[in-house]
């Protein structure tokens, strides 16, 4: 998303409605499947020499769940809030250098996105995950796998109780 600059000084101000794509999103993340169009609503105000960018993200997120990976929708909203200065004095780790001409918003959006995202998505709050023998989806399957861990050093004793019987 590309703002005007020149626009931007000689109004003062510039409401923006807009709806771009994120791919880059769902590629670095691996708990994003996909990223629906990111809806962005916000203003530009220039106050010689910096330019303040303050807006709103709307967009909807599939996710894959960390326990289960099934993949689910979840919506996100959250802010932007970025400032600008065409002074290079100024610029520093809080205030960015803008350019002169086009101010492109893209990195800015992602990192809001981001920052919002949750780290480590569940499909809901009791998800049971994956049976770690079979691999099946313990919400929507039982499975009769025998999951209780055994300590390595007592493993030997386990073949005296056998259900064999021979014995």
């Amino acid at each position: 998303m590309q703002l005007n600059i020149k626009s931007i000084k000689r109004e003062g101000q510039l409401e923006f409605d807009e709806t771009v794509r994120l791919p880059r999103i769902a590629r670095e993340d691996v708990d994003i499947a996909d990223v629906g169009p990111v809806h962005v609503k916000g203003t530009a105000t220039w106050a010689d020499p910096l330019l303040m960018v303050e807006g709103e993200i709307n967009t909807m997120i599939t996710y894959i769940c960390s326990r289960c990976l099934t993949h689910f929708d979840r919506p996100l909203t959250t802010s932007v809030s970025v400032t600008y200065t065409t002074d290079d004095v100024q610029a520093d780790d809080e205030i960015k250098r803008a350019p002169d001409d086009v101010l492109d918003l893209t990195s800015d959006l992602e990192e809001s996105i981001f920052l919002a995202v949750d780290d480590k998505p569940l499909c809901r709050k009791d998800c049971k995950g994956l049976c770690p023998e079979c691999g099946g989806n313990r919400n929507e399957q039982t499975c009769s796998c025998d999951t209780r861990k055994v300590d390595p050093r007592l493993a030997a004793l386990k073949d005296l109780l056998s259900d064999d019987d021979s014995e």
